[in-house]
């Protein structure tokens, strides 16, 4: 046989045979759909079968891959048994250091959250948030001065693991006033002058909104960009300027600032939030530790 397999291929595998179908196999692995399908092509390119076979809206095993099953679940359990045999992760005297970039608004809610289950479960374990910044966040997963990113990639690299963890709404922030109620109009909303985070601290959120105002052949006036959510908060209080943020957050800004919340008047699809790993460290277990609290919290914030 020519041509490598590697163990995420043959976790694949499995999942196809299980589920036969790459999106469902895709969902419960963690992985891309197209990650699963370029798995799939090497393996039939390895095994000189075509292992599925499309049939009655599903795909059937070939008698190869059946007669296949069996052994790559031995070699499977073979591994996790290995796995296994490795030194335990125990948060409690860990001493480990991890990385997690995301959005401020996350890093708010998410935060406090991991900062409590430190203080009661891993005294001596250190995590820095970084400054989000979705064009260096690949580099840094895949050279290990990343473990973990939260936010949105449409296409990300086929190298990481991705699960959805977070949906929200945007929605437009404006002064409290007498008219804050009324609809704004697709005219006011471009043609007030608007207040956003910096980049790249914006994000993908800003992003879709200017093309959403594009499609109609206009562009946003912005006239002010600020370093934190609250500033911007702070600054749409004491302005006429628009601010177009999560709702979430926006309704933690209400309890600090005289700010109104208006819909947007222009379909803008919702905000979801994902956390990102790279497949290098998808089996090591002090990241499973750590990405299954952040899955936790994050699941409790988003309720």
């Amino acid at each position: 046989m020519d041509n490598k397999i590697d163990l995420q291929q043959l976790f694949c595998f499995v999942a196809l045979i299980k589920h036969q179908n790459v999106s469902r196999a895709a969902i419960a692995l963690g992985l891309s759909q197209p990650t699963v399908s370029l798995a799939l092509k090497k393996l039939r390119e390895a095994f000189k079968d075509p292992l599925l076979i499309r049939s009655n809206g599903r795909m059937t095993p070939t008698s190869r891959a059946l007669a296949l099953e069996t052994e790559i679940q031995e070699i499977l359990h073979k591994v996790d048994v290995l796995n296994k045999s490795e030194a335990s992760f125990d948060p409690f005297t860990s001493e480990a250091k991890f990385s997690i970039m995301c959005p401020e608004f996350v890093e708010f809610y998410l935060a406090p959250r991991i900062a409590a289950r430190l203080e009661k479960d891993a005294p001596n374990i250190k995590v820095e948030f970084k400054t989000s910044n979705p064009s260096e966040a690949f580099d840094m997963l895949d050279k290990g001065a990343l473990d973990f990113r939260l936010g949105w990639w449409p296409k990300p690299n086929l190298m990481l693991r991705t699960k959805i963890l977070f949906r929200d709404e945007l929605i437009c922030l404006s002064r409290k006033n007498n008219h804050a109620t009324q609809k704004l109009s697709v005219t006011e909303f471009i043609n007030t002058r608007h207040v956003r985070l910096e980049a790249p601290r914006n994000g993908v959120s800003t992003m879709v909104i200017d093309q959403a105002v594009l499609k109609i052949g206009e562009k946003i006036n912005i006239a002010l960009e600020a370093q934190t959510i609250f500033n911007l908060a702070k600054i749409v209080s004491e302005t006429g300027f628009l601010a177009c943020i999560g709702k979430k957050m926006a309704q933690e800004m209400q309890h600090q600032f005289p700010v109104e919340i208006r819909p947007i008047p222009l379909n803008i699809p919702e905000v979801r939030i994902a956390l990102y790993w790279h497949e290098r460290t998808h089996r090591q277990a002090s990241h499973v530790w750590l990405k299954n609290l952040i899955e936790t919290e994050m699941q409790a914030i988003n309720q």
